[in-house]
């Protein structure tokens, strides 16, 4: 859960999450869409992908980056628990 909290503070690596939260999206299509350069785009994936944020598919020559849902529901989940045990639902 750290590493997530981590890994998504940032505002990149954020609009990137956005972005995907979309379609999922190859490091050009990231790159075009947010105005970063390739090797900034990269290594925030990479930094996402490490944390389980975002999962990456093989498709021809391109690599298509997407949200793995399970990870962020999960983190959802805790986020939720964490509110509840603290009497947050007042």
């Amino acid at each position: 859960m750290i590493d997530m909290f981590k890994a998504l503070a940032d505002t990149n690596r954020l609009k990137i999450v956005e972005l995907l939260s979309n379609k999922p999206s190859c490091v050009y299509e990231i790159e075009r869409d947010l105005d970063l350069p390739q090797n900034l785009v990269s290594h925030h994936l990479a930094v996402l992908k490490e944390a389980k944020i975002v999962e990456n598919c093989k498709c021809g020559k391109n690599n298509y980056y997407s949200l793995n849902k399970k990870a962020l529901l999960s983190l959802a989940k805790k986020i939720k628990n964490i509110i509840k045990e603290s009497g947050g639902n007042k």
